[in-house]
């Protein structure tokens, strides 16, 4: 599971922040989860082109408001998701976010932090909605207990959504459950660390003219998570490569 880590570039991105926003929370929450050394958030300035913008060598490559940076990450709880009151549609990261791809994360969940495993279940929405749009591919999940695809209002009317069309979709987890006849979802059960600690979302696209998308993380301890996500075609290979390998071939 570690050798996608290994092959990640060594980016660095700079976060600026307008300090006319208003946002300091914006400011802390960034940098807490990718505080990696790879990640700078500093105060910007009110003449860069929106309030929060991202920096790959001296080149402003993402935009976005501090707002959707707050309804993605602060104003918001992981209960809208879960219940379905916002619908896939809306599911979306803002510029700003998407500009972070192929960079380690580092987050903690509840009680430790309300806000930073939001992270992940935003980047998991996005591509599952990514998918829907596409109605034809692939897609892997991982779902550590496949319960939570039942148990969920929220993600079990997601997939079955995705379950109506041409998608292909896998679930990994632990088969704590069995999910219903009719939802048309291939489930791999187990107990490796795969099933048990991996949370991942791969979208792999019918055509090269959809960009593909993926989101590869494992928690290493106790609701602690690392991961990252990417929408390099290469490396969605490699997370579908290395799901499909450790599904099979680990002890179950």
């Amino acid at each position: 599971m570690e050798r996608l880590f290994e092959t990640l570039p060594e980016t660095t991105v700079t976060i600026r922040v307008d300090p006319e926003a208003s946002v300091a929370p914006i400011r802390e929450a960034l940098a807490r989860i990718f505080d990696t050394g790879r990640v700078s958030v500093i105060e910007g300035s009110p003449t860069q082109p929106d309030e929060v913008v991202a920096v790959r060598i001296d080149e402003v490559v993402a935009a976005s408001t501090a707002e959707s940076l707050l309804q993605s990450l602060l104003l918001v709880n992981s209960d809208i998701y879960i219940t379905g009151s916002r619908e896939l549609d809306e599911a979306a990261l803002p510029d700003v976010l998407q500009a972070l791809h192929d960079i380690p994360f580092q987050l903690r969940g509840y009680p430790e932090s309300d806000s930073e495993k939001l992270l992940l279940i935003a980047v998991s929405r996005a591509i599952e909605r990514r998918a829907a749009d596409a109605a034809a591919g692939t897609l892997r999940v991982g779902f550590q207990q496949l319960s939570r695809l039942v148990e969920e209002p929220g993600t079990y009317r997601v997939y079955e959504r995705l379950a109506e069309t041409d998608l292909a979709v896998h679930a990994y987890g632990v088969g704590d459950t069995t999910p219903p006849a009719d939802l048309d979802v291939t489930t791999h059960t187990g107990t490796s660390q795969l099933h048990r600690k991996g949370w991942f979302v791969v979208f792999e696209p019918p055509t090269p003219a959809v960009e593909p998308a993926g989101l590869y993380a494992i928690e290493r301890g106790d609701n602690e998570w690392e991961g990252f996500f990417s929408f390099e075609p290469s490396r969605i290979d490699a997370m579908q490569a290395v799901i499909t390998e450790l599904a099979t071939t680990q002890p179950q």
